[in-house]
C-alpha cells in the first residue's frame, strides 16, 4: 500500500522533533539562555590546531575551513562531552559552511575571536591608536560578514588579553570598548539577529577588578550602552589539580569577586598544566559547582591539540591522524560526572541591573587603568554602514559525510573502528539570509539529549520516490519551503513522489 500524505506530515512531525537546527544562544541577566529561556551553561574547551602560528592570512585552508578535519575533531569533541568550542583566528575570506554545519550536527557552538596575532590584524596593547584603524575594521567586519549566518554562532570576542600590565591598562581599554561598539552597530546593521560581543581577559591580580567593573559597567547614555561587553571571559589558571582544591586555588576570591556581575562571565581558558596529567578536579570541585555557576557561566579548558606549551587533549600527527592523551580521558570522565543540570535553573538568572559607569570609582580600585568613557570615534563609519564588501557569507549545508577519513587512536594506540559523529542537529536554514529574521529561525531540542531517529544516516539524503501519491502541492510545498532537505529525505525513506 503506497503511504498517504497524511502519514508522510505525521511521520515527518515526529523526525523533525528529534533531529532540529541548533537555536542562537541569547542573554538574559548574567546568563546565557536558550530558546526555552533556560540558562546555558559553558561546556567546552578552546580549539586552534596548530597554535597560533599556523595562521596565515594568504594559506587555503584554515582551523575551520577543512570539513574532513572538522568531523575528526567533532568526533572527538562529541565524545567529550561540550557543547562549546572557543576559537581564536581564522580567515575571513575561506569557506567554513561545512565546518560550522558539522559543529552544528554534533550540537557544538562556536565563540569566535575577530583578531589575528599578524601585524594589522588585531589592538596593539601598547599602542592602540594606531593599530585601530579602516584596515583594521575592514578584517573585523569581514569575520562578522563571514559568521553571521550561522545560528550555532554563540558570540564574538573583541579582544583577548589586550590589557594584561600597567602600560597597556594605561591606553588600551577606551579602544576595546571601542572595538565592541563598532561590531555591535555593524552587526544591528548587517545581521539578521543579535549576536552577543564580548571580552576575554588576562586574570591579573591587580587589573582583575577594574578590568571587569569598566567593561561591564552599563550607562543610561546609548553610545556607552552600546559599547559595553554583553559577555566577560576570564583566563585563570589558578586551580592546577592534583595541588589545589577551591579554597587554595583563589576560586572563593572569584566567586566572590565577580558576585554581582550583571552580564554572563565564564572562564574563557582554564586548566593549569603545572601538574601532568591533568586530573581536572575544578570540573567538579569548583567551575560546575552550585554556587560556583551562580556566579560563573561555565568555562573552556585549553586546549583541544597538543601544541608547544603542552596543553593538548589531543595530539594530531603530520599525516592528520589523532591520537588520544590521558587528558582527555580525565577530562571526559570529569565532564561525564558533571551534576550541574540537577540544580541550575531560571532562578540561576539576576536581571538586578548593571552598575553605573564610573571612571572615578575604577581609578580608584587601580590607579593605572584608562577608565575613560570618552571613546576614539570610528574610523571606518563609511564601511560600517555600506559593508565590508567580503561577499563570503556563511550558511549551513547539509553533510557531505558524518566520518572522517582521518585515522584516530586511543591512549593505547590502538586505531578506534568507528569514528563516525552522530547527527543531534539538522541543517534546516533558510537559503536567503536577505529574507530571514531572528523569529524565523527553526525551532531546536536540546542537543544533549535528542538524536535522530535514522541513526547515523547523513541528512544530504535526497529522496528517491518510487510511486505516487495523493498529496496536496500547496501543503507539500510549505512543508519543502520550511524543512528543505530534511522533508525530501523522509519522503524517500516512505517511498514517497512530493508533487511541487
Amino acid at each position: 500500500m503506497v503511504p498517504s500524505f497524511r502519514a508522510f506530515v505525521v511521520a515527518f512531525c515526529a523526525f523533525s522533533s528529534l533531529a532540529s537546527a541548533l537555536l542562537p544562544i541569547t542573554i538574559d541577566g548574567n546568563m546565557f539562555v536558550d530558546s526555552n529561556g533556560d540558562p546555558f551553561v559553558v561546556v567546552g574547551v578552546d580549539y586552534q590546531p596548530g597554535g597560533s602560528s599556523g595562521y596565515s592570512n594568504s594559506a587555503s585552508s584554515d582551523v575551520l575551513s577543512d570539513e574532513d578535519v572538522c568531523l575528526r575533531d567533532a568526533y572527538l569533541l562529541q565524545k567529550l562531552g561540550v557543547n562549546t568550542i572557543r576559537t581564536y583566528t581564522v580567515s575571513p575570506w575561506l569557506n567554513h559552511d561545512a565546518c560550522m554545519s558539522v559543529l552544528n550536527a554534533v550540537g557544538i557552538y562556536l565563540i569566535l575571536d575577530v583578531n589575528s596575532p599578524l601585524g594589522g590584524e588585531s589592538i596593539q596593547r601598547d599602542d592602540p591608536a594606531n593599530s585601530y584603524n579602516e584596515g583594521y575594521l575592514k578584517r573585523v567586519f569581514s569575520i562578522v560578514d563571514a559568521f553571521m549566518g550561522y545560528p550555532n554562532l554563540l558570540g564574538f570576542f573583541a579582544g583577548n588579553e589586550v590589557v594584561n600590565d600597567a602600560t597597556s591598562a594605561s591606553v588600551s581599554p577606551p579602544y576595546i570598548r571601542a572595538v565592541q561598539r563598532d561590531i555591535k552597530n555593524y552587526i544591528a546593521l548587517h545581521a539578521n539577529r543579535t549576536i552577543p560581543v564580548g571580552y576575554s581577559a588576562a586574570d591579573d591580580n591587580s587589573l582583575r577588578v577594574a578590568g571587569w567593573e569598566y567593561f561591564q559597567c552599563d550607562s543610561d547614555e546609548e553610545s556607552l550602552q552600546i559599547s559595553r561587553s554583553d559577555f566577560y571571559g576570564l583566563n585563570s589558571y589558578q586551580w592546577c589539580s592534583g595541588r589545589d582544591d577551591f579554597q587554595t586555588s583563589g576560586y572563593g576570591v572569584l566567586e566572590t569577586t565577580f558576585a554581582n556581575s550583571s552580564i554572563p562571565l565564564f572562564f574563557s581558558e582554564f586548566g593549569c598544566n603545572v601538574i601532568q596529567p591533568r586530573t581536572f578536579t575544578e570540573i567538579n570541585g569548583g567551575v560546575y559547582t552550585e554556587s560556583m555557576l551562580q556566579v560563573f557561566d561555565g568555562g573552556l579548558v585549553y586546549e583541544y591539540s597538543e601544541e608547544d606549551n603542552s596543553y593538548g587533549l589531543v595530539k594530531i600527527a603530520s599525516d592528520g591522524s589523532a591520537t588520544l592523551k590521558q587528558d582527555y580521558v580525565n577530562l571526559q570522565a570529569a565532564y561525564a560526572n558533571m551534576t550541574y543540570k540537577s540544580f541550575v535553573s531560571k532562578s540561576f538568572i539576576d536581571t538586578s541591573g548593571s552598575s553605573n559607569c564610573n571612571a572615578t570609582y575604577i581609578e580608584s580600585i587601580d590607579s593605572s587603568f584608562n577608565a575613560s568613557f570618552s571613546l576614539p570615534d570610528c574610523p571606518a563609519e563609511a564601511m560600517l554602514k555600506s559593508g565590508s564588501g567580503n561577499n563570503n557569507i556563511g550558511k549551513w549545508i547539509a553533510l557531505n559525510s558524518t566520518q572522517t577519513t582521518y585515522k584516530i587512536y586511543d591512549l593505547n594506540d590502538q586505531e578506534i573502528s568507528n569514528t563516525e559523529i552522530t547527527v543531534v542537529s539538522d541543517q534546516t536554514q533558510p537559503e536567503s539570509e536577505s529574507s530571514v529574521t531572528s523569529s524565523a529561525v527553526p525551532s531546536a531540542t536540546s542537543a544533549a539529549t535528542t538524536t535522530s531517529g535514522f541513526g547515523n544516516t547523513s541528512l544530504s539524503t535526497t529522496a528517491s520516490a518510487s510511486t505516487s501519491a495523493t498529496s496536496s502541492s500547496a501543503a507539500t510545498a510549505a512543508l519543502v519551503g520550511a524543512a528543505g532537505p530534511l522533508v525530501l529525505a523522509l519522503a524517500g525513506l516512505l517511498g514517497i513522489t512530493l508533487v511541487l
